[in-house]
């Protein structure tokens, strides 16, 4: 089961993500954070990864793809942590 909420104030955004995180997922997921950006390209958006406790390939990379293009990822968990430091490892070796 996925929920995903929206959360709108004062010129940012956040998503709260609970679930797992599978390739049908990505594709709402990427919805929501489009519809967010193209309503407000300016916008912060912050996505927080709460109680998920599984994320594949597909999702992965679009989490990945999201924080190159700004989006603050905020984990919960050991294993959110874990793949959100990965991530940001990736983005900081890109910009060498």
């Amino acid at each position: 089961m996925l929920r995903i909420g929206v959360h709108e104030e004062n010129g940012a955004a956040s998503l709260t993500i609970e679930g797992k995180l599978t390739a049908p997922v990505a594709t709402e997921l990427e919805k929501c954070w489009q519809t967010l950006i193209t309503a407000e390209p300016s916008r912060s958006v912050v996505v927080k990864l709460a109680s998920v406790n599984f994320v594949d390939l597909e999702c992965r990379e679009l989490l990945t793809r999201m924080r190159r293009q700004g989006v603050k990822l905020v984990p919960t968990g050991c294993l959110m942590k874990a793949i959100v430091e990965q991530i940001e490892a990736e983005v900081a070796q890109d910009t060498l």
